[in-house]
């Protein structure tokens, strides 16, 4: 089955988006990706992408591959960048929000192991 945008979803991903990296006025990098992702969120916003783009094609993709991105954590500009690239290559699927899941449970199950946990 064929992916498709869910304008509203996408809508939200990116203004999310674009208020995280506001959050980060003094920092050269944030404001270079938001100005290279600018035209890209204001068509999301206005309900104008109507069909998925591969993640690699949204601009800023290569900077998260080393790490750049990591210390802008509060809000996070890693996991805002993600959620919108998730929204316009059309949406997770089924077996991604799986693998999530399981993932998530994973990282739980060692979490509640922690040695250095107290209980």
């Amino acid at each position: 089955m064929a992916k498709t945008i869910d304008s509203q979803k996408l809508e939200n991903a990116a203004e999310r988006l674009e208020w995280v990296l506001h959050q980060y006025p003094d920092s050269d990098e944030v404001k270079s990706l938001l100005t290279s992702l600018s035209a890209l969120i204001e068509e999301a916003k206005a309900g104008r992408v109507l069909v998925p783009i591969n993640g690699s094609d949204v601009p800023g993709a290569y900077d998260f591959t080393d790490g750049r991105f990591i210390p802008y954590r509060e809000p996070n500009v890693d996991n805002a960048y993600s959620d919108f690239v998730d929204e316009i290559e059309g949406g997770l699927s089924e077996e991604d929000k799986e693998r999530i899941a399981r993932m998530d449970a994973m990282r739980q199950a060692m979490s509640d192991s922690d040695p250095t946990t107290i209980n």
